[in-house]
């Protein structure tokens, strides 16, 4: 059975202490929800990493320009 997800928003900060606090909140649980730290399990963001370490793609697949650490 699948179910319905949310879609994360988040809210345009203005200038006020308090809306910059209510943006910079939905960033941290999105990223936190993105790199496994909170939320389901199939709510995790997969990296190019992955795909190598688990074999779907080799690492000359990874595309020459994302990111900046070869190693």
């Amino acid at each position: 059975m699948s179910r319905k997800r949310t879609q994360a928003t988040i809210p345009e900060p203005y200038e006020s202490v308090a809306s910059l606090r209510v943006s910079v909140m939905a960033l941290k649980e999105l990223v936190e929800a993105l790199a496994g730290q909170r939320g389901g399990r199939d709510d995790v963001a997969v990296t190019w990493g992955d795909l190598v370490e688990t074999g779907v793609i080799k690492p000359e697949q990874v595309p020459a320009d994302i990111g900046s650490d070869r190693s």
